[in-house]
């Protein structure tokens, strides 16, 4: 098993889950730089993670250490500037979610790592964190036979701090980005119409919405989600009505219940399985680069998780539903 040199870009908060997750497997992963423009944040990693090399900017780094992959955790204002700056110095890339602020944004990016001829991959972790992967078998396997249709709700009091209370896209883009690509990806269809109205509640402090109604079409299979940073009431659920029975699962478990009787599983990447999710993201990075081929969390596939968040943002914006073809915008 090959083991890949990576560097971290940005040592924010959202850092610590890539960290824990990738010192959890040595036999695959060396962590040997990182940069942020913080005295402190470098400081932190060298303390908490044992990184030898710290840099105050990306081109320092790029310029005194030697790996081969780059994770980037900085906030999306400056994430294009920086995957152009990597992607045009070789080296091969797993994004922070969401891939951009739009989809112009994300096509850039996609294009620019094209262009220079690396590999660029997006952690959507929810595919594991949450019960997505194991709903995707079950459906697969055609355990609950024609899928009908889909409801979920992700309800939470979520006061944030920082850059993200200052962003025109708040929850969806926080959260409904998470969702989004779980929907595409345990179906294994593309959205082809949207629908979506959102609110801000004076309860939480932020720029963007706090709350989302969206209801979507992928084919013939229709999605309810709604989505709330300002409810009181704790609840996130996903159910999925079936020919023969129905899926039901959360973080923690999954549940399949038919005329037979209940069958449980328990999903090892929930709660404290977060970092190792997360590693799971970047390996499929590296098993691409090892086999030569595209991972499932490429950039490419992103696009179309990234058009039906601008599809959803769209259509609150415009009062009507919006079409997409083949997962992209008419």
């Amino acid at each position: 098993m090959t083991v890949h040199e990576i560097a971290m870009v940005g040592c924010g908060g959202v850092s610590a889950m890539h960290f824990d997750g990738y010192l959890a497997h040595p036999e695959r992963v060396r962590i040997v730089a990182a940069c942020d423009p913080l005295q402190e944040r470098r400081e932190w990693a060298q303390r908490t993670y044992g990184v030898e090399q710290v840099f105050s900017s990306l081109e320092e780094m790029i310029d005194g250490s030697d790996w081969t992959v780059a994770v980037l955790c900085t906030p999306t204002n400056v994430r294009q500037d920086m995957v152009r700056t990597l992607a045009a110095a070789g080296k091969h890339i797993l994004v922070e979610k969401p891939l951009a602020d739009s989809f112009v944004e994300a096509d850039q990016i996609v294009g620019a790592c094209s262009k220079a001829g690396v590999q660029l991959a997006v952690n959507q972790n929810f595919r594991d964190h949450y019960g997505f992967d194991i709903a995707r078998a079950l459906i697969a396997d055609g355990r609950i036979g024609e899928v009908y249709g889909v409801t979920h709700h992700n309800f939470m009091f979520r006061q944030d701090r920082g850059w993200r209370t200052q962003v025109e896209r708040h929850a969806m883009s926080v959260m409904g980005v998470h969702w989004f690509d779980g929907f595409r990806y345990m179906l294994g269809r593309e959205a082809t119409w949207v629908w979506c109205r959102t609110s801000s509640s004076p309860e939480v402090e932020c720029t963007g919405e706090t709350d989302a109604f969206t209801q979507l079409l992928f084919d013939h299979i229709p999605v309810s989600y709604v989505q709330s940073f300002s409810s009181r009431l704790q609840r996130t659920d996903t159910v999925v009505l079936g020919q023969l029975g129905a899926v039901r699962f959360g973080y923690d478990s999954v549940s399949l219940n038919g005329k037979d009787g209940s069958s449980h599983w328990e999903n090892p990447y929930a709660g404290r399985g977060k970092p190792e999710s997360t590693y799971l993201s970047l390996n499929r990075l590296l098993d691409a680069l090892d086999d030569g081929g595209q991972p499932a969390n490429s950039g490419e596939d992103n696009l179309r998780t990234i058009a039906l968040l601008d599809a959803a943002y769209e259509s609150a914006r415009a009062g009507e539903p919006v079409t997409l073809t083949g997962g992209l915008l008419s």
